[in-house]
Parts: structure tokens; C-alpha cells; sequence
């Protein structure tokens, strides 16, 4: 009977965070990283360079009012617009604006969510491909419920596995400038 005490303890005790890791995406191997992330880097921009890992955020309410806050005002505030029509070329990443494309819009996002507290470890750019096969940045905050993600096209923050994206890569939890495959 103790045994089975202890099982159970061990059982409940591991069971938020063995789900929460089946709602987290799965870091694979390094990649490539994305031409207009690496000329944002060459530039000096603010998402480059090694931290350490801090592990996923703990999602409490006031968090998810964050988040949920943030995603919408970002929508609203940059008009969507192809980086060939604002800049004339085919890749420009910066951290919002006025105008923009998708990468604008997560760059902007993870800014203001770093200024409310998160580490730059739970704020993960990711590259996708949506149902129509185009390429698209999301934001993917890690958190001890799963990941959730924060994307221009909805105001609606959803966990990854709900966006009807593929996952393709991603920023490491410990180098914004590494990018790795995501797995499953």
C-alpha cells in the first residue's frame, strides 16, 4: 500500500509538467537561420545573441491578460504590407512599425512582452507554413500550460497545437541568433 502511495504522489505530483511538455514544441536540431533574421542581427538588433535558459514562464492569469493584450494591440497598431512594398526588397526584418509583414508583428510582440517581465527564453520566433503553403513568423511563448502562440492574422492567442500551422523552425531556448528544426 505504501508503494502505491508513493507512485501516486510521484504520479500527481509529475503530471502537470509531463503535460505541459506534451503541449510544447520540440526542439530539433540546428538550421538555417532565416536571411532577413540574420541581416536584423548584422544590423544590431535588440532579438540577437546568447542568454541563459530560464525555463518556461508560469502562466498565471495576469499573464494571460498580457498576452492576450499585447497580441491585440500589436495587430492593431502596424497596417500589414510585404516588405517588397514597404522597403523594395524581398526580405527586411525590423521590430514593427508602422507597416509591416509577419516577422514585424512577432518582433514588436516579443519586445513588449520582454518589457512586462517574460526572459527572452520563453519568447521564441518560429517559422511556419500555413494551410496555403505560404511561410509565416509567429511568436511562440513557452509557458508551464504549453506554448502558446501569438500571430498578426487572429487577436486570438492560441496553443500551437490549434493554429492549423506547420512548424517548421525556431529560435533556441538559449541563442536567439540558432535556429533549430522543430520536431513532430
Amino acid at each position: 500500500m505504501r508503494q502505491f502511495a508513493v507512485f501516486m504522489f510521484a504520479a500527481l505530483t509529475l503530471a502537470p509538467l509531463s503535460q505541459a511538455h506534451a503541449f510544447s514544441l520540440k526542439q530539433g536540431g540546428a538550421t538555417s537561420q532565416p536571411a532577413g533574421h540574420f541581416q536584423f542581427c548584422k544590423r544590431g538588433g535588440r532579438h540577437c545573441g546568447s542568454h541563459k535558459e530560464a525555463g518556461p514562464a508560469k502562466l498565471t492569469d495576469a499573464r494571460m491578460n498580457a498576452l492576450n493584450s499585447v497580441n491585440r494591440r500589436v495587430n492593431g497598431s502596424i497596417r500589414a504590407a510585404s516588405d517588397m512594398v514597404v522597403h523594395g526588397v524581398a526580405e527586411h526584418w525590423k521590430e514593427g512599425g508602422r507597416s509591416g509583414d509577419c516577422e514585424d508583428f512577432a518582433m514588436k510582440k516579443r519586445s513588449m512582452l520582454l518589457g512586462r517581465g517574460f526572459h527572452p527564453s520563453q519568447l521564441r520566433l518560429a517559422k511556419t507554413r500555413l494551410r496555403n503553403g505560404e511561410a509565416h513568423i509567429v511568436l511562440v511563448v513557452r509557458t508551464d500550460k504549453g506554448d502558446f502562440v501569438l500571430d498578426n492574422l487572429t487577436n486570438k492567442v492560441k496553443p500551437w497545437r490549434s493554429t492549423n500551422m506547420r512548424f517548421l523552425k525556431m529560435q533556441s531556448f538559449s541563442n536567439d541568433n540558432l535556429w533549430v528544426r522543430v520536431r513532430g
